[in-house]
């Protein structure tokens, strides 16, 4: 696999982000298993985890399956790209043994496509890694992690404060390849001029806290200077892990309103759609639409690539 991380993006399509990118093998770490992907008018951010070079392999796989896709006409086309990338992931682990266990986290958004003008954005999230919205003036973390902690914060055994020093907070419960069967959160927001969303590896948000995140989001207009800055100070502290930042401003879409109005509705892709779903890619009659015919033949054909 290539040390290069992806960006494919299509001029062709008029662009809905202006986006800056940084990402850092950290202080300690000897190589990068973080790997992010830009195409058009989609962004994503995956952390790998697995020796041998596993988790840059799932990672980049992760990666190369969504910048791979021309774009999504609803948020489950979107949903169940990340369903594909999981299978192909588990069938190169089953053709390496080497690669056995490896695995990755995965947070995405793009925008949605219509026949009608499109002012929605989707967003998909596997694991750890986060997505951010920062809007007027405040900052609101969009995905929820999939992580032992999390789920003891939510049961409310312990409180968020403990979350963060507790010593199993790098566990997490959701990853694609990692795990027999998986689950995956996808939801649809407004497309709103003047958001700025931030995608990020864990490796920065267990070095700096959500308030220095918003911090730095609110007095770096550029993008690219916001990514920049984040990184370095999560390298600042211990920077422990990779680091990976993808800071995206929303240049098109619906004008912003006076006031903040955040509601969406997470689905969760289920291992019962997601069966449902392949068998019906593997009795296409040639109804279905190209992109998923085009998933479908990319997993397949991973025992020969």
């Amino acid at each position: 696999m290539s040390d290069k991380h992806l960006n494919t993006e299509n001029q062709s399509q008029a662009p809905v982000f202006k986006w800056g990118v940084a990402t850092h093998v950290g202080n300690v770490r000897t190589s990068n298993q973080d790997k992010y992907g830009i195409a058009s008018n989609l962004l994503a951010v995956a952390d790998g985890m697995g020796g041998h070079n596993g988790g840059e392999v799932a990672a980049e796989i992760a990666v190369t399956t969504l910048t791979a896709s021309s774009g999504f006409q609803s948020i489950n086309e979107f949903a169940y790209l990340v369903q594909m990338a999981h299978h192909l992931i588990q069938a190169r682990a089953q053709e390496n043994i080497n690669l056995d266990g490896m695995g990755t986290t995965l947070c995405a958004l793009s925008k949605i496509n219509t026949q009608e003008t499109s002012h929605r954005i989707g967003a998909v999230n596997v694991g750890d890694s986060r997505i951010y919205l920062y809007t007027h003036n405040e900052l609101h973390q969009i995905s929820t992690d999939h992580s032992l902690v999390q789920e003891l914060v939510d049961s409310g055994q312990i409180s968020e404060t403990e979350a963060k020093f507790h010593p199993h907070r790098n566990v997490i419960t959701r990853s694609l390849g990692h795990q027999p069967i998986i689950q995956v959160d996808a939801w649809e927001l407004d497309l709103i001029i003047g958001d700025r969303y931030l995608l990020c590896s864990d490796g920065l948000t267990n070095e700096i806290s959500d308030t220095e995140i918003a911090e730095i989001l609110s007095t770096k207009p550029d993008p690219q200077h916001a990514a920049d800055q984040l990184i370095q100070s999560a390298l600042s502290n211990q920077g422990l892990d990779n680091v990976t930042a993808i800071v995206a401003d929303v240049i098109s879409g619906k004008e912003k309103s006076n006031s903040s109005n955040i509601q969406f509705e997470v689905q969760t892709l289920s291992p019962e759609e997601d069966e449902k779903f392949t068998e019906e890619m593997k009795n296409s009659d040639g109804k279905s639409s190209n992109l998923l015919k085009s998933l479908f033949e990319l997993v397949t054909r991973a025992g020969t690539t």
